[in-house]
């Protein structure tokens, strides 16, 4: 035990940092918005349980029309509902009228449209320092409060600096080779929805040795934030799907991270999970919750056996172990 304890307090990752392909609170606590006191009308619909079909969801917005009201968990405004947890690293997802176009803003002059898809479901992720988020469709407006966070500096020495600093031009070759393989699994642009009720711990039995958003310093040189959470195991140890998705990319050709497996869980959110010993799953897969996809090695820029677990969402970079916590319904 001790021996793999030890090993544990080296098993740090120094994750790489992928290029940019695209531009245990309550639920309550977690999406507080402040709002006027109103009369609240006493047959509240229950909107967690519909069965994503149109007509039904066309009577959840007819019937659930209040002015900023908690329904059952929701945070409601018009017709647009949305719940989830909201503080940076989070995600919440949203239901609005089929096929809507929904605006997504840090302010009014920092704003972007997506579309619901055919059942209105939409996805809204925060990034490691967002700042503040809202969603609008027509008049119809939620603004989230984004709760802050503090974040840890994480430093690792000893590491090859070839995974650093120095890098021969066939390193270089090897880099841009493994970027441009990135940038295809983050273009997947899978509609359906995989993720609805929050993620299992891809490794069931691990020791957390470096949390999300932690600031990078290698060698004593400081680098980008770290936007994984690493998740130390023995060599081997099961890789599972944390929720319903398709593979997007599955390669043992990648530099910094050795082997990298992407799973698109729908609408831009992606997780994936990097120096694993073995991929066991292939491009366009369809994968299901607590499914194995690899087992946790510690290939590419690496100092022990771990599992770097990471999560993005639209070019913003969001904590995995965030999803995990899903408010859940008694």
């Amino acid at each position: 035990m001790r021996a793999w304890l030890a090993i544990c307090a080296v098993a740090l990752s120094a994750c790489a940092a992928e290029p940019e392909a695209e531009a245990q609170p309550t639920l309550r606590s977690d999406l507080e918005i402040k709002v006027k006191e109103h009369d609240v009308k006493t047959d509240v619909l229950d909107v967690s349980q519909h069965d994503s079909s149109e007509g039904d969801i066309a009577t959840t917005l007819k019937v659930a029309q209040r002015d900023f009201e908690t329904v059952s968990g929701w945070m409601t405004k018009g017709n647009l509902y949305c719940e989830g947890i909201a503080k940076q690293g989070g995600l919440v997802i949203c239901q609005t009228t089929p096929n809507a176009r929904v605006e997504v803003g840090r302010s009014e002059n920092d704003t972007y449209t997506q579309t619901a898809n055919k059942n209105g479901v939409l996805l809204v992720g925060f990034d490691r320092d967002e700042p503040a988020a809202f969603v609008r469709v027509g008049d119809a407006r939620v603004d989230f409060n984004i709760e802050k966070r503090d974040y840890d500096i994480s430093r690792i020495d000893g590491l090859p600096k070839k995974f650093v600093s120095e890098y021969t031009p066939e390193q270089l070759a090897q880099i841009r080779k493994a970027s441009a393989l990135k940038k295809v699994g983050f273009a997947s642009k899978v509609e359906e929805v995989g993720f609805r009720n929050g993620f299992i711990y891809p490794v069931t039995t691990h020791t957390k040795t470096t949390n999300f958003g932690a600031q990078r310093i290698l060698n004593g040189e400081p680098k980008r934030p770290h936007f994984g959470v690493d998740l130390a195991a023995p060599k081997g140890t099961p890789i599972l799907a944390p929720a319903d998705g398709i593979v997007s990319l599955a390669s043992e050709e990648m530099y910094f991270e050795g082997s990298l497996i992407m799973i698109d869980h729908g609408q831009g959110l992606i997780s994936y999970y990097l120096h694993n010993e073995t991929v066991d799953v292939e491009e366009g897969q369809r994968v299901t919750q607590g499914q194995q996809i690899g087992t946790v090695g510690s290939r590419g820029r690496s100092t022990g056996p771990h599992l770097c677990w990471r999560l993005k969402w639209r070019g913003r970079n969001l904590d995995p172990e965030l999803l995990t916590e899903w408010p859940q319904r008694g």
